[in-house]
């Protein structure tokens, strides 16, 4: 008799949804799901356990303009010839966009661990430039006075060199129509990737 009296109260207390409305638990309504396969997530968790979606990306993609042109991806620290202060390369699908940012310093450790090729986060020189992420190219040139952009579709030649000193870097010269950018970028193998996949048929290496 005990029995059924136990089994009728656990099922007054659940929802449709298959939760238990009790004091003190958490239900499956409350806790965050995975957009990608809808299971339910811990606060916190970087990947969905079940599908390995991004969930940082996740986060991203709620700051990014619902249209129109947005920034698809940053590389920085970039130091321009002829330009003082460090900048960060936002890309978009249409235009480079570089923008002012502040440096901060980097312990040996992390700096050996980059020129390795080993990321870890907050091992970046510069600030922190996701929160261009959350920013429309607008908002991006407006951040900081002087701030510029180049259009991709003027820029006619790139050329991509290494040079070793310094713990490595690259050197990128853009040129356009009567002008030249000459910029440097860290030693990263997802840099060069990424200038190659922009201006593909148009870079040289």
């Amino acid at each position: 008799m005990k029995m059924k009296n136990a089994s009728i109260h656990f099922d007054e207390n659940r929802k449709g949804d298959g939760s238990i409305n009790t004091s003190g638990h958490i239900t499956n309504s409350m806790m965050p799901s995975c957009a990608k396969c809808g299971k339910p997530l811990l606060e916190g968790m970087r990947f969905c356990p079940y599908c390995g979606q991004s969930l940082a990306a996740e986060e991203m993609e709620q700051f990014e303009p619902a249209k129109g042109e947005i920034v698809t991806a940053v590389a920085a620290p970039a130091r321009i010839v002829g330009r003082e202060g460090a900048f960060a390369m936002a890309l978009t699908t249409e235009k480079l966009i570089f923008a002012r940012i502040r440096e901060v310093d980097l312990d040996r450790a992390k700096g050996e661990l980059r020129q390795a090729g080993i990321f870890m986060p907050g091992s970046s020189s510069s600030d922190n430039v996701s929160r261009f992420y959350e920013m429309s190219p607008e908002q991006v040139m407006d951040e900081t006075e002087g701030n510029f952009s180049v259009e991709a579709s003027d820029v006619t030649a790139v050329r991509l060199s290494y040079d070793g000193d310094d713990g490595g870097k690259y050197i990128i010269k853009l040129r356009s129509e009567g002008t030249e950018l000459t910029f440097t970028l860290p030693y990263d193998k997802y840099y060069r990737d990424l200038l190659f996949r922009i201006f593909e048929g148009r870079i040289t290496w």
